[in-house]
């Protein structure tokens, strides 16, 4: 509990006031700026570029380790492609019957 809560009511100096006054206003200019940065649209822009770029990058690194790793023979890349080319080459001929 603060100082000058505990005082009897009216028994608070002008100076006391005019501190408690200052620091009020300074939480609250603390609380205004803080929701003004999380609502502020080109921020909340900028936040989603930034993600979205981690996410590319992530991507494209697992790509990469992809490729290197059919291009070494590594059985297991192998054997996603040829699912890959199983379920297109399923769905392809799905989609023909369907249309005839």
């Amino acid at each position: 509990m603060s100082h000058a809560m505990e005082q009897q009511p009216g028994s608070r100096t002008p100076e006391e006031i005019e501190a408690d006054l200052a620091r009020t206003r300074l939480e609250l200019t603390s609380t205004v700026d803080e929701l003004t940065d999380r609502l502020d649209p080109r921020a909340k822009v900028e936040e989603v570029k930034g993600r979205v770029d981690a996410v590319k990058e992530a991507a494209t690194q697992q790509a990469a380790t992809f490729v290197g790793a059919v291009r070494e023979r590594d059985p297991k890349a192998l054997a996603t492609v040829g699912v890959g080319v199983l379920v297109t080459v399923g769905l392809t001929i799905l989609r023909w019957r369907r249309s005839r």
